[in-house]
């Protein structure tokens, strides 16, 4: 006999242990609550601690009653339990000495009523254990003070939450003065932005427009507080010295100072019926503070930055207006430089069919055709229908050119596109061999005018290169795909480019061309032509020996 059965008049659960840490008793309590009781280790395990001993070598397995049963002494603690069913439940577990056992009572605290019970019909073991009792009220304090804390650290990270999602100010302030307001039990609130001496309304709860925008003044004594960044607890008359309007009585006025560093940029005010001990919630009352003085500074620099963004849209939108309008200058001045040179061309074949038919009409006027002079009319009209088909073809290929509104991106043929350019600088590529080395090429999604400037600008670069160098020379055109993107290589044996001014080759207005020669513009919007398409343009050049312009587009920019 263990001489344990007295245990069975206890109606908290007892379990006792012999000296070797085996189970000898249960008293029927124990047995109604843990009828499921079987196997010892998962027993034990369903306990759990709040706390975690870090000093502990098996952090993982540790459970209270591991630690009962390895003291030496008296042991009582606070722990949960998880039943098979999942629920949880809050023990107090105390381990006393009795004889060669160690007693083990598990007292259930989950219901603070059935503590509160179990308390009035145990008197006389509560009074054996005053420790235990001290230590019961030290946990419901501490959990009081963790929930008021909780609700405090609450209160903050609903405010805080809601400056992180939103740069608004005015829903940054209503969310904190209606969190505030639900807080402290306020039946009014409102936040004033400081205004000199004095403070103006901006946001209230609950809402009044008409109070929006009044001035509100203070006592010295108010101000002094305000200024030293104190809260203020005050039962008083009036919300503020000019209001016609007067509190009842039991009405508490709390000013909270908002500022950010030692910049006052307002107060909130609220007015509660509810007692408030200031210091009790000063640390969270000023975090408040300091979270909506942050805000507040940062809603000014982010209405600032808004500002000077739309100015900056409205500089980008009138710098790309200015980019067309250069464009279509240098277009214009490229057309300029054509025209000499296509007139010359047109001049060629409009000379033939004046000449030929000054000499149909001699033939005519002479009334006798022989067969010579049929078979030269013949010869003279096959001559006028290839003067009339170049000229026609010369007029199509400027008309194509000549497409300054047509920026819309559209599927291209480059190769075409290089010899429609080429048509239009026939009279430039004089004395300059060509040598055309085309790749198959899928239709590339461009802006056909703008591309076609672009060929225009390093061919006739090229030709000038030649001419400066002594007029012959060659030019060799190479297109061709490399990973999903259009490449172009214009290379020249012209006089190159020196070496001290590769750099600025670029620069919108530089040339080393004569004035009336080069605009100084076409290499600089040839490299803005190919940055629309998303592409780049690039060159290696020795000088007295030749250049080599690459150009790469995407192909589906």
């Amino acid at each position: 006999m263990n001489n344990l059965d007295f245990l069975n008049n206890i109606s908290d659960c007892v379990f006792a242990f012999s000296e070797d840490n085996k189970i000898i008793f249960k008293n029927s309590a124990f047995v109604s609550v843990f009828n499921d009781f079987k196997n010892f280790e998962r027993f034990k395990q369903r306990f759990n601690f709040n706390l975690c001993f870090l000093s502990s070598e098996n952090i993982k397995n540790i459970t209270p009653i591991d630690l009962l049963l390895d003291s030496k002494e008296n042991f009582h603690t606070i722990c949960s339990y998880q039943n098979p069913n999942g629920e949880y439940s809050l023990y107090y577990i105390y381990k006393f000495l009795y004889k060669n056992y160690k007693v083990v009572i598990l007292k259930n605290i989950t219901d603070k009523n059935s503590l509160e019970l179990s308390e009035n019909r145990y008197t006389n073991l509560r009074k054996k254990y005053d420790e235990i009792k001290e230590s019961a009220q030290k946990y419901t304090k501490l959990q009081e003070d963790a929930q008021s804390q909780m609700l405090k650290m609450g209160l903050i990270n609903r405010i805080s939450l809601v400056i992180r999602e939103t740069n608004d100010l005015k829903e940054v302030l209503s969310s904190a003065l209606n969190e505030i307001h639900n807080f402290m039990g306020s039946f009014k609130s409102y936040f004033s932005m400081k205004e000199k001496s004095s403070f103006k309304i901006k946001y209230n709860i609950p809402y009044n427009e008409s109070e929006l925008e009044t001035i509100t003044k203070y006592d010295d004594e108010t101000l002094k507080e305000i200024r030293n960044k104190n809260i203020i607890v005050s039962a008083c008359k009036k919300e503020y010295l000019n209001s016609d309007l007067f509190l009842q009585d039991g009405v508490n006025r709390i000013i909270i100072p908002v500022y950010n560093k030692n910049k006052l940029l307002g107060i909130i005010v609220t007015l509660t019926k509810q007692k408030f001990k200031a210091e009790e919630n000063k640390e969270v009352l000023q975090s408040v503070s300091v979270h909506l003085g942050s805000t507040i500074i940062q809603a000014g620099l982010i209405s600032q930055l808004n500002k000077k963004n739309k100015k900056l849209e409205k500089t980008l939108k009138e710098l790309k207006e200015t980019q067309l309008q250069l464009i279509n200058t240098e277009k214009m001045a490229s057309i300029g430089q054509l025209v000499s040179g296509v007139a010359h061309e047109i001049n060629t074949p409009l000379a033939s069919i004046s000449s030929n038919n000054n000499l149909i009409n001699k033939i005519l006027l002479s009334n006798k055709i022989n067969d010579r002079q049929l078979s030269m009319l013949k010869e003279l009209n096959e001559i006028d229908i290839e003067a009339a088909n170049r000229i026609s073809n010369i007029v199509k290929s400027l008309k194509k050119f000549v497409r300054l509104d047509e920026a819309q991106f559209q599927e291209a043929d480059i190769n075409k596109e290089i010899d429609l350019t080429l048509k239009l600088i026939e009279h430039e590529l004089k004395n300059i061999s060509l040598e055309k080395h085309y790749s198959q090429l899928p239709p590339v999604k461009c802006s056909v005018n703008m591309i076609n400037q672009v060929f225009m600008n390093l061919l006739v670069n090229s030709c000038h290169a030649i001419q400066q160098k002594g007029g012959k020379g060659i030019i060799k055109i190479y297109t061709g795909i490399d990973k999903n993107n259009l490449i172009v290589r214009i290379r020249d044996n012209g006089c190159g480019i020196p070496q001290d001014i590769q750099n600025k080759i670029f620069n919108t207005g530089y040339t080393t061309k004569k004035i009336g020669i080069g605009t100084g513009l076409g290499l600089s919007i040839s490299k803005k032509i190919t940055e629309l398409h998303k592409g780049t343009i690039t060159f290696e050049s020795e000088e007295n020996k030749g250049s080599e312009f690459k150009v790469t587009i995407p192909i589906k920019p």
